[in-house]
């Protein structure tokens, strides 16, 4: 009976830690890249001023670019911007790896224009943690034209904290860019556990924000296994304790097996 309430109280403890780690806001840590699957989406809601929009971004199959600067495994996403009266769709090649544009496809007064990114528009470089910076460059090319031109960007990891928006809490790693503040600056609040940005924010020279895109929803498969994942566990540890149980019950009930009878002794 004993052994019996010590593999229950080990049961019941194992469950509630398992818990705690699904239900439960992450803390604050180190943030790593993100590993997307076909069928991964994200949807926003932006407000700049009186403007409210919707930003879904879509992750379709994954392929390689080769641009000067070498071959890249790249997923093709879908921007889906939709306001009161329009809706725009631009098409963007991004590794996962660093969350980098390697080309962008998009349109202007009706022409479609081409943009490659050599080397990739980097958005992240991973891990990220608190006071993280980075300083790269890029050549944009216009496909079409062939015209180019160079572009240097910053950015700093200004602070780990959890961000809490309509798609639930997250643990995030705040990038500020560029590194400066005492211009206009955007923050973008990412979060392994999303598997992108939860919150991207823009501020002008004065520090007044001037847009704000939180998340609403989202499906990032590769978060979703690792609850699967324990879930699974808690349910192999139940059942292995069920069929202990069970069997120690089952020989308790049937009782010591019977001794045969004593022979007499002889007369």
């Amino acid at each position: 009976m004993r052994y019996l309430r010590s593999l229950s109280a080990a049961i019941a403890l194992a469950v509630a830690f398992a818990s705690i780690l699904i239900v439960s806001p992450p803390v604050a840590a180190t943030q790593n890249h993100p590993s997307w699957t076909q069928g991964d989406f994200w949807v926003y809601t932006r407000t700049q001023g009186s403007t409210t929009s919707t930003i879904r971004l879509d992750v379709h199959e994954k392929s390689t670019l080769t641009l000067t600067s070498g071959t890249y495994s790249v997923w093709n996403v879908t921007t889906t911007t939709t306001s009161s009266s329009t809706t725009v769709v631009t098409n963007s090649w991004i590794q996962d790896s660093t969350l980098a544009t390697v080309r962008a496809h998009f349109t202007v007064l009706g022409s479609d224009v081409l943009v490659d990114f050599d080397p990739p528009l980097v958005d992240a470089v991973f891990p990220l943690n608190v006071n993280a910076q980075w300083s790269l460059s890029t050549t944009i090319r216009v496909v079409s034209s062939g015209f180019t031109f160079p572009l240097t960007y910053t950015a700093t990891v200004i602070a780990e904290n959890t961000t809490t928006v309509a798609a639930g809490s997250f643990s995030v790693a705040v990038i500020q860019s560029p590194s400066s503040s005492g211009g206009p600056h955007n923050r973008d609040h990412y979060s392994e556990g999303a598997g992108n940005h939860v919150r991207r924010e823009s501020y002008d020279a004065n520090g007044n924000r001037v847009s704000d895109q939180q998340l609403t929803s989202y499906r990032y498969q590769s978060s979703t296994l690792g609850l699967l994942l324990i879930g699974i566990g808690i349910a192999i540890v139940a059942v292995i304790a069920i069929a202990v149980i069970v069997t120690m019950r089952r020989r308790r009930a049937r009782g010591p097996p019977q001794q045969p009878p004593q022979t007499p002794p002889p007369p």
